[in-house]
């Protein structure tokens, strides 16, 4: 209960400093960019808080659940893009805009910009969608769960209650061998015998890792290895398909049972929605980027104070080394175990793309007092935002070997801050965790409902449109937008992890905008035609890459299947830019040609 009304005490408080800056919100101008009022260090704590957001301390930290000390590396492409961002920051102040559509639109056009406009709430709305489901993740937590129920033969369970929990097998601690689970299933209308099936290796803790790769190498269907008194989740294949389940017969073997939690994850989702979705309607950004001020400061702090505790509770090096032993995750302390070159750069180029052009952070740039204060604010966040990254990924490692339970990989360090931590560092955490969910909800939901009012409203349909009417309609397509983000995250409800959807989110931006907006700033032969290009082309191979399974057969299924949307995306879109963009020219390319 103390974390409830810890999180509800700070939640209360970000809401009376949302109602007091909101009066000073009189023109779109205070909405969307605060007034062109931020200080350098304002800026930074504000980007930072809008940077970290649950692809960090959810996303990250599951991958850091799943491969261990080599989740270090998934840093590096933001820390590249912000190293580039520190030239970009002083050139996009000085085009006193409101959005990145309109920079497209100053270089390429109304076409290119409205494609922009597309890709942004795209993906924009995507990113929205899993904050909602991580803000619901921690008050699932926060609530609690119901005592595990052991299952026995014929003991029915529904389908809702598998969507609201998980069923896991715990085999006894001397057994070795493999248990054969079946599960009869009923489709609405009669039972079917032994319709699923779910193989369960018990090897020794150390031939756990491999034998899993084995699994996983050779594409083994509902099979799974553990050490023995160690607890597996059983994954139901399509079980929306069916209304009840029940198992066919007990185990001798070990024990299954089924966790609830005592507030379902959809309706979880739905409030942490609703509050998300309220406060950034009353805010705008000149409320945000002051309530992130707090914010950014008790991110840092509270990451200072849980990474020492961590590793001392874990026993170091030599505990952690023995607590992964004993799972048979002894490669989760070697940083190359997991890791390709390729994997890398899956792993890492999404978010160099995405950050190199991310509408949130220009938005805090147009918000700046002055071009050398934005440039100023970058520079220090390279540093600030690398040490709290890798703080994130360390204190996810460290909680990864005191914490058994795979299904709770990816939200170990709501685990950890809820089961492990101290009351009092649990509630700071907790605390910091809905901070980070909060700033980075409200940034990514904000900039497409400006972009909306600037780049298609104000645009095309209503030009003359008076402040007042602008500032209400501003907040209508945040709730709008909020709305439809809501409905996307039901579709994330079973999804195993954060980091996917968030690479995925990071690419259908950064391959579809980026390069253009890149070029806008940089390139003059640049060309509407070639922007045009570009960002069709990156949008069409990130929806369509797995779908065009003829380039297994000339690159390899297995090389295929291991290159995630990015890099073709990537390629197609710089290739259409340049290679369309030096066969066009624009009138005053001509000119300038006619004249020299």
């Amino acid at each position: 209960m103390i974390y409830m009304a810890t999180i509800a005490v700070y939640l209360f408080a970000l809401l009376c400093v949302a109602l007091y800056q909101s009066r000073k919100v009189k023109t779109q101008k205070d909405f969307a960019v605060a007034g062109r009022s931020l200080s350098p260090w304002v800026l930074v704590l504000t980007m930072l808080a809008t940077w970290v957001g649950t692809g960090s301390i959810l996303g990250n930290a599951g991958k850091a659940y799943d491969i261990g000390l080599g989740a270090l590396i998934l840093p590096i492409g933001g820390t590249l893009g912000m190293i580039l961002l520190v030239i970009i920051a002083p050139k996009v102040r000085n085009f006193e805009k409101f959005t990145v559509p309109e920079i497209i639109e100053e270089r390429y056009g109304q076409l290119a910009r409205v494609l922009v406009v597309m890709s942004l709430v795209t993906a924009y709305l995507v990113i929205v969608s899993y904050q909602f489901n991580a803000g619901g993740g921690v008050l699932q937590y926060v609530v609690g769960q119901k005592k595990p129920v052991p299952l026995q033969a014929k003991q029915q369970i529904t389908n809702y209650q598998i969507r609201k929990g998980y069923v896991y097998f715990q085999p006894n601690e001397n057994f070795i061998g493999d248990v054969q689970l079946s599960f009869d299933a009923n489709n609405g209308t009669e039972w079917q015998n032994n319709a699923l099936t779910y193989t369960v290796k018990v090897v020794p803790a150390d031939n756990v890792q491999n034998e899993n790769i084995n699994i996983h190498d050779q594409e083994i269907k509902s099979t799974i290895a553990v050490a023995p008194g160690k607890k597996i989740t059983i994954k139901f294949d399509n079980p929306e398909k069916f209304t009840a389940f029940q198992l066919s017969a007990d185990s001798q073997k070990g024990q299954l049972n089924l966790h609830e939690y005592r507030l379902p994850i959809r309706q979880a989702t739905l409030i942490a929605a609703v509050f998300i979705i309220a406060f950034t309607m009353i805010a705008g950004l000149i409320s945000v980027a002051y309530i992130d001020i707090g914010n950014g400061i008790l991110i840092i702090g509270s990451l200072l104070v849980t990474f020492p505790f961590l590793w001392i509770k874990a026993g170091g090096w030599e505990g952690m080394a023995a607590s992964f032993a004993a799972t048979g995750r002894s490669q989760n302390m070697e940083f190359w175990s997991h890791q390709s070159p390729l994997r890398v750069i899956n792993l890492c180029l999404p978010a160099f793309l995405l950050i190199l052009g991310d509408a949130n952070l220009y938005q805090r740039f147009f918000a700046s007092k002055s071009a050398k204060g934005a440039k100023q604010a970058t520079t220090v966040l390279i540093f600030v935002a690398l040490i709290v990254e890798l703080l994130i990924i360390g204190s996810a490692w460290i909680a990864s070997s005191l914490i058994p339970d795979a299904e709770a990989g990816k939200y170990c360090l709501i685990v950890t801050a809820r089961y492990i931590m101290p009351t009092w560092l649990g509630c700071i955490f907790m605390t910091n965790i809905v901070a980070i969910i909060m700033s980075t909800a409200d940034s990514f939901l904000l900039v497409p409902s400006t972009s909306l009012i600037r780049d298609i409203y104000l645009a095309y349909i209503n030009p003359k449109a008076s402040e007042k009417k602008i500032v209400f309609l501003s907040r209508m397509f945040v709730l709008v937008l909020g709305i439809i983000a809501f409905l996307i995250s039901l579709t994330f409800e079973k999804v195993p992890g954060f980091l996917d959807r968030a690479l995925y989110a990071y690419t259908i931006y950064g391959t579809a905008v980026t390069p253009a907006l890149v070029a806008a700033l940089f390139w003059k032969r640049a060309t509407p035609a070639g922007a045009v290009a570009s960002i069709l082309s990156g949008t069409i191979m990130t929806l369509t890459w797995k779908k065009m399974t003829f380039f297994s057969s000339i690159l390899g299924e297995n090389f295929y299947n291991n290159i995630a949307e990015v890099l073709p995306a990537i390629f197609a879109s710089v290739m259409a830019l340049v290679i369309v963009s030096l066969f066009t020219k624009t009138k005053q390319q001509q000119l300038d040609i006619q004249n020299n």
